[in-house]
């Protein structure tokens, strides 16, 4: 039991709200829901429980007026015993119950508005609110991200709740409440962090009654753009990250949020509908050229001073005219990565189509809804998806009031017989014959819509692919909390009728919880002529901004993480309610550190007989064509299993989140079709699974691994080859990390640029999947115990031509990497001499002979096994290193086997691929084991029990199973012109440069532990230089503008690299002192005490050299929780360190990890508030540079 404190519309008394927390996060009933505004007996800062008081004082809820009615009309139905029975009675208290702050409908008891398409009492942002509904739609909105797991606990919520109520108060003031019209106590905002700001728009979306690909919503990313309070940078950053946002046609949905609207303001604004918007001409005889929906907005936009082209047409797209809040506003055109059409074609009707010239634009981006979150009123947030064939097919280019293409169509599809007396257009058709042409016309126009944008690469989704998956949403919805998503059947009702499902569900509760998206309570063009006649006549009329813009954070492409930030506001603490573990993959809801661990449902393949090979089916799709190829791909296995008695089915697909990670039976079989969703991500209903299986890979070492066959078929388009197939790779890596031994080759990419069917996707598939399937089930006993704990017995041959495909691909890859890129080293030191117990950084020096290298780089380490290994590795494989690999490489065409097993492959990682093994036709090795022992191990442990025949063929099998090696990266800590100890002459006696590169050791690196460990010195490895584009920027830097850097860790390398050069360039100026290269750096490090004595060298050489170092704090790690960043904030240092940003125009680089560059950005924000800009213009100027890694 929770109590909080709320302040009440006297503003001088608290209030209690009663709450009950139960471990499955149960919800409240509304009468548990109840405020009561008495001040407490213990003072205005005691807690008390609805209940508890024994006054006779009247509580009231937290609710609206209309809420509070519906409530009323509620309990009175459900007293009357002949309605009490109606099953709906619960649904809506259960809605009530989750959202006790509701929004109108614009429906009262004896009014209903479902017939209108816009109600006119819905909700509406832009206009002041009283302090008390602030208040409570902020805490209503905390309350849901609690009970989503966003905080880590009761206390860390109450706190996040305090200080927002905080907040709220301080911001209030009286203004006059449009609602009641009357003067009062009206709310302020409250800064919502990235994360909390991500949830709303999420949920807002999960909200939107009118729309039907809410299944989607936690897909949608955030494009944060909070600090930008000009028209002119609002335009430019809106068409910047709209571009990002388009991705080439594979949309990203997204929202963009500007600054939310303050109290007796109109908050920013967007004139146009959508930001790609047709111009509606009005002509001299009273036609319309273009869209009629846009005239007043075209007038407006040539009144303001746009210039149309020449000729005009009816594809002309307008120009965005945004308002910043007090701004005049901005102009900016449609650059050509938004601006190009989809011409409309149509595959039957070819020549027809051509002659209409229909088009239409790529994305619908909505420009002039807003986002009501907590309290806060986002009035210019576009949000910007992707388009459903109908919208465009049924309603743009069909509608009589817009472009009214209907009857040019059924005119060039010859559907109007006009050799018929009497007939000699549409309109002289019967109306039941008019209306059959209309509807074959609208039929073949949506046909045409969609058929179109597959050709142009552009996302679209089809009226029966959306219905479907909202039908499906909506009911996992309320299988899960009791209770259906709100809906309007005005706007979800399809316009095919009852051939769609969505048609038949009638009307569901159409109920308006918050955060929602709405309309403004202003129209921008009104609200502009307001505004224009309050400007001097000589005053600018609007900026016309060109799309030329500096360069800015754009959102994120293919990321882990969803939304971007861009300028954050300053004087804001973002630390509250973020997780401590971040964010996952694109879909997933922000969930607490301690609810990570997903529940594990239960799955069909546990209730299979034990005696019969179990195969089950699951899928994992935002849309529905992955799931139409399970359901075929079930009904062949179930005519397969007819035929067999060792092959058992499971009786339905499933979604991928019911299979259980830890549970999947040794022996079975697991065959997934899995689509890929945004930037190659697994969909929603799979990232559980993801979440399962990493839980899972983490008991590796201590838990017997299970082994059972999987197939996945990746339902990709090759279209997108940057993310072709991504989310089937990533359930792939996952499934070998559980025990998985692939079946059939494993991933079978599919291809829906090819096949466009599930039925031609399947027979791809299908041919190689149903072979292996008998094999085992022709042999399923011996199976089961080859992957259990008993001996093996002789198992079926095994396909392994498309893994060994794939493994060939991959070194010829490699190949050429070797060839031109990567170049030979030696390891020429180790400081300190490395010991299996040391807890700080290795220093190590390698000699890359006479090649050169830039300062302030990044090198790639290849570390290759060594001799002894190999000698290992070819001894138990009983081949001769001399000896050629069979496989064709790049730039050596047959490798060596020693080479080969040098190179190309990590002997120190377990087999990824044990298929190899049940050719051997052993019946007396327990491979359990072989999944987390390192290759090497493996291979002598077979050759040891002479399991290892002589054959060349198996050979090369077992050589391309073998884990690829992978490249180490690592900044590079030494600069070529600081002098050093001269290395040893080799053999060529050629000069011999020195790399020195930072790491730090892990206990299970492949660098920093096994090859540093197992190395003699002059260790061979080859490596090659690559740029690293952030630090770089220090080489651009003035040489006498002072520097403030801040690192930790490894971190230090380029920092090193940096004093390094410093001092160099310090040693060859002349001695006169008005010549000297003068530079002040304050070097903030935070270091573990172990690497004191290895960085003391070169700090004691900065400090000595004149004019170098002119601060150095060192902060060792602590238990206190004192950070490095810290320093910057403490008396004295603050000072300094603000008069060298502002005073002196000075530098900062941060080099730190993750967390550590956040709490920089906080400490340097805190220490230039007040300043115009901040960080934000220290980026933009260049003088900010920061390095993560």
């Amino acid at each position: 039991m929770v109590a909080l404190p709320f302040p009440d519309a006297k503003m001088g008394s608290l209030v209690s709200v009663q709450e009950v927390y139960e471990p499955e996060f149960t919800f409240p009933s509304k009468k548990q829901m109840i405020i009561d505004t008495r001040t407490p007996a213990g003072g205005p800062n005691s807690f008390t429980t609805a209940g508890s008081s024994t006054s006779s004082s009247t509580p009231t809820t937290a609710t609206s007026t209309e809420s509070d009615q519906w409530e009323e009309d509620l309990c009175q139905v459900s007293e009357q015993p002949a309605i009490r029975r109606c099953p709906f009675v619960k649904e809506f208290q259960e809605a009530q119950a989750h959202h006790p702050i509701l929004a109108s409908t614009g429906c009262t008891k004896n009014i209903c508005q479902a017939g209108r398409a816009v109600h006119t009492d819905e909700p509406r942002v832009g206009e002041n609110r009283t302090l008390e509904l602030v208040g409570k739609e902020a805490e209503g909105f905390l309350r849901e991200l609690h009970q989503e797991g966003f905080f880590d606990n009761d206390e860390a919520f109450v706190s996040r709740l305090d200080s927002v109520l905080t907040e709220i108060r301080s911001g209030a003031r009286d203004g006059v409440v449009r609602e009641s019209d009357k003067r009062g106590a009206v709310g302020g905002n409250w800064y919502q962090t990235p994360a909390e700001l991500e949830f709303g728009i999420r949920r807002s979306w999960r909200n939107a009654r009118k729309c039907i690909m809410r299944s989607h919503s936690d897909e949608l990313k955030l494009c944060d753009l909070r600090s930008i309070v000009s028209s002119a940078e609002m335009a430019s950053e809106l068409v910047r990250n709209m571009c990002e946002a388009f991705n080439n046609g594979n949309v990203l949905p997204t929202v963009f949020v500007f600054p939310p609207r303050q109290i007796d303001s109109r908050g920013p604004m967007i004139w146009n509908h959508q930001m790609l918007e047709f111009a509606g001409y009005e002509m001299d005889d009273g036609t319309i050229l273009g869209d009629p929906n846009s005239t007043g907005l075209t007038k407006a936009i040539i009144d303001l001073g746009w210039t149309p082209p020449s000729p005009r047409s009816r594809w002309d797209l307008l120009p965005l005219v945004i308002m910043a809040d007090g701004d005049v506003p901005a102009m900016i055109e449609i650059p050509p990565e938004l601006s190009r059409l989809v011409e409309i074609h149509h595959p039957r009707y070819s020549a027809e189509f051509e002659k209409l010239d229909l088009k239409w634009v790529t994305v619908p981006a909505l420009t002039r809804l807003g986002f009501d979150i907590g309290g806060v009123q986002y009035t210019a947030a576009p949000f910007v998806g992707w388009f459903m064939d109908a919208e465009i097919g049924v309603r743009d280019l069909a509608d009589t009031f817009r472009y009214n293409a209907l009857p040019d169509i059924a005119q060039a599809l010859g559907l109007i017989d006009t050799t018929i007396e009497g007939i000699e257009g549409l309109d002289d058709l019967p109306d039941y014959e008019r209306l059959s042409v209309l509807s074959r016309s609208q039929q073949e126009l949506t046909y045409a819509v969609h058929w179109s944008y597959q050709q142009a690469k552009v996302s679209m989704s089809d009226t029966l692919t959306a219905s479907t998956k909202w039908c499906r949403y909506d009911d996992d919805f309320k299988a899960k909390n009791g209770y259906r998503l709100p809906a309007d059947p005005y706007w979800l009702a399809p316009p095919q009728g009852s051939i769609v499902p969505v048609w038949h569900r009638g009307g569901a509760p159409n109920y308006q919880p918050k955060p929602l998206i709405c309309r403004h309570v202003q129209d921008p063009l009104k609200a502009w002529e307001r505004q224009k006649v309050n400007l001097a006549t000589d005053a600018k009329l609007f900026h016309y901004v060109d799309i030329q813009t500096p360069d800015r954070p754009l959102l994120p492409g293919k990321s882990s993480s969803s939304y971007c930030v861009v300028s954050p506001p300053q004087n804001h603490d973002e630390s509250h309610g973020e997780l401590p573990t971040g964010r996952t993959t694109l879909g997933t809801v922000f969930i607490s550190q301690s609810q990570t661990t997903p529940a594990e449902p239960p799955t069909c393949l546990d209730r299979q007989p034990s005696s019969s090979l179990s195969v089950a089916v699951f899928f994992c799709s935002a849309g529905t064509f992955a799931e139409k190829v399970a359901v075929k791909l079930t009904d062949r296995l179930k005519d397969l299993a007819q035929g067999s008695m060792n092959l058992s089915m499971c009786p339905a697909i499933q979604p991928l989140d019911q299979l259980q990670a830890s549970k999947i039976p040794p022996g079975s079989i697991v065959l997934l079709v899995v689509s890929s969703t945004g930037q190659g991500e697994v969909p929603a209903n799979g990232s559980r699974f993801i979440a399962m299986c990493d839980r899972e890979a983490g008991k590796r070492l201590t838990s017997p691994q299970r082994s059972f066959r999987y197939a996945i078929y990746g339902n990709g388009d090759s279209r997108y080859a940057a993310t072709y197939n991504g989310a089937a790779h990533i359930v792939g890596q996952r499934l070998r990390q559980i025990g998985g031994l692939t079946l059939a080759g494993g991933l079978h990419q599919g291809d829906t640029a090819v096949a466009s069917t599930a039925l031609q996707a399947l027979n791809s598939w299908w041919t190689k999947l149903r072979p292996a399937i008998q094999d085992l089930a022709s042999d399923s006993p011996k199976l089961r115990r080859a992957n259990s704990d008993n001996d093996f017995g002789k198992g079926p041959k095994i396909r392994t031509l498309d893994c060994m495909t794939e493994a060939i691909s991959w070194h010829q890859e490699r190949s050429k990497r070797l060839c031109t890129d990567y170049h030979d080293a030696r390891i020429a030191n180790v400081n300190p001499s490395y010991r299996e117990n040391h807890r700080g950084t290795y220093s190590v020096t390698l000699d890359i002979g006479a090649r050169p290298y830039k300062d302030i780089g990044c090198i790639q380490v290849l570390p290759i096994n060594s001799p002894a290994k190999v000698r290992r590795a070819l001894r138990a494989l009983g081949v001769s290193g001399s000896a050629l690999l069979h496989v064709d490489l790049p730039g050596t065409n047959e490798p060596l086997n020693s080479a080969f097993l040098t190179e190309y492959v990590d002997l120190e990682s377990p087999f990824a691929n044990l298929d190899w093994l049940q050719s051997l036709g052993t019946n007396s090795i327990n491979d359990d084991k072989f999944t987390i022992l390192p290759c090497l191990d493996v291979l002598e442990l077979m050759h040891s029990s002479g399991h290892l025949p002589a054959d060349n063929t198996l050979t090369t099998t077992i050589l391309l199973a073998l884990p690829p090696l992978h490249p180490r990266t690592y900044s590079i800590a030494s600069s070529l012109s600081y002098p050093t100890t001269p290395l040893p002459k080799t053999t060529s006696h050629k000069p011999s440069n020195q790399l020195t590169i930072l790491t730090k050791p892990l206990p299970t690196g492949r660098f920093s532990h096994t090859f540093l460990s197992t190395s003699m010195p002059s260790a061979p490895l080859r490596y090659r230089l690559l740029p690293s584009p952030p630090a770089e920027k220090l080489l651009t830097m003035p040489s006498t503008t002072p520097l403030i850097i801040i690192a930790t860790g490894a971190g230090f390398a380029p920092v090193q690299c940096y004093l390094q050069r410093r001092i160099a360039a310090h040693a060859s100026q002349n001695p006169d002192p008005n010549k000297t290269n003068k530079q002040s750096i304050s070097l903030f490090l935070g270091i573990k005490p172990a690497d004191i004595s290895l960085f003391s060298p070169i700090l004691n050489e900065a400090a000595a050299t004149p004019d170098l170092l002119s601060q150095l704090c060192i902060v060792p790690s602590n238990t206190d929780g004192v950070r490095v960043y810290d320093r910057l904030l403490e008396e004295g240092t603050r000072e300094k360190m603000h008069d060298i940003i502002v005073g002196k125009r000075g530098w900062v680089f941060v080099c730190t990890g993750i967390d550590a560059a956040k709490g920089t950005r906080t400490s340097f924000e805190t220490l230039l508030d007040g300043c115009e800009g901040g960080v934000e213009e220290m980026e933009r100027e260049g003088r900010w540079v920061e390095e993560v890694y």
